[in-house]
């Protein structure tokens, strides 16, 4: 099988030749390392996804800064369209800092538009460059980019003191990204990943109850378009969002990444639960095993995951979050290869 038929073999449910082999995304240090190069670009983070043999990459479109600052630390930074500070730190990474977005500069506020075509350069090139790799259009959901904005703590807050203002927020969010995801589709993306993060690693950030009755509605709402529109949609959060899994079956989501082992996700326990409802994406452990395992770990835990997840198909291998640069390059690689040694006519 070639990449793009495995994957979308594994999102039908069906049973593919072998489990594919994803990762959300690959941070630009490790694309450096990982193809020997001095440079960054998106088209040489694209041949970094075949050289070390993933089956799927995410098209990622753009978001703009609007107006750039130095804190009181003297760091640069900026804010972004969702009224996000990002400061830059001496290495270069940006951190968030906050949101700014009040109910006072709510109306006024300059929001993105998602019809600007160079949002969508990165995309464009990867659905023209990906050759047979299965491509996954990214976009947000209702909450995160609106709790980013506004604020964590404050948004909270507003479920309770100003649930009338939370809605319009989360509405206006939602909005935007099926705009995205509705041309992602255009461009000739095979799927979508839908991130939206929703939990601690102790559990989520709020109760079943107040994720059914602000977020689910607008969730159902976005999904119902892009699966209208014939692709599969991978929802994506970190932390333990086991409490949360049937609210999302219930908004018609066709897979679950990233299944965060740190945060007490069991695969097994969720493949035996939800299995038949849901494709499985991801487990294997960024934070600490792909850092700090050695490659002989790593192999093994593949081998581990796989066991539990694989059999009857609707199993994709990813890291539980991303290729981050913390990771041993010699990890990513015994992740990947371990992966493709397990054929389903093993199980």
């Amino acid at each position: 099988m070639r990449s793009k038929e495995r994957v979308l073999a594994a999102l039908n449910h069906e049973i593919p030749d072998r489990v594919p082999v994803y990762d959300m995304g690959i941070d630009e240090p490790v694309v450096l390392k990982l193809m020997n190069a001095r440079e960054y670009t998106w088209e040489l983070a694209i041949e970094c996804h075949k050289k070390i043999g993933l089956d799927m990459i995410t098209a990622w479109p753009e978001t703009f800064p609007l107006e750039w600052f130095k804190d009181e630390r003297g760091r640069r930074g900026y804010i972004d369209e969702w009224g996000r500070k990002r400061v830059f730190t001496k290495d270069g990474v940006k951190w968030y800092a906050g949101g700014v977005i009040t109910e006072e500069v709510f109306d006024s506020w300059n929001w993105p538009d998602p019809y600007v075509s160079e949002r969508y350069v990165n995309v464009e090139k990867t659905v023209k460059n990906a050759g047979e790799l299965a491509v996954i259009g990214f976009v947000g959901g209702p909450f995160e980019r609106a709790a980013l904005g506004r604020g964590h703590q404050a948004i909270l807050v507003d479920f309770y003191k100003n649930p009338g203002f939370v809605k319009r927020h989360m509405e206006r969010v939602m909005e935007y990204w099926v705009e995205v995801g509705k041309a992602e589709i255009d461009m000739g993306v095979d799927a979508i990943i839908l991130a939206d993060d929703y939990a601690y690693k102790s559990g989520p950030f709020f109760s079943p109850k107040i994720f059914e009755k602000f977020i689910l509605p607008l969730l159902k709402r976005e999904v119902e378009v892009f699966k209208k529109r014939g692709v599969r949609v991978i929802h994506h959060s970190d932390g333990y969002i086991v409490p949360l899994i049937p609210g999302l079956i219930e908004a018609g989501v066709d897979g679950l990444h990233s299944l965060e082992p740190a945060a007490g996700v069991n695969i097994g326990e969720v493949k035996e639960t939800y299995g038949e409802k849901l494709v499985l994406v991801g487990n294997i452990d960024c934070g600490s095993l792909l850092s700090f395992g050695s490659p002989e770990e790593v192999r093994r835990v593949v081998r581990e995951t796989i066991a539990k997840a694989a059999p009857g198909g609707g199993y994709i291998l990813s890291s539980s979050n991303s290729l981050h640069r913390g990771v041993r390059i010699e990890n990513v690689l015994a992740m990947i290869d371990e992966a493709k040694r397990f054929k389903y006519g093993c199980f």
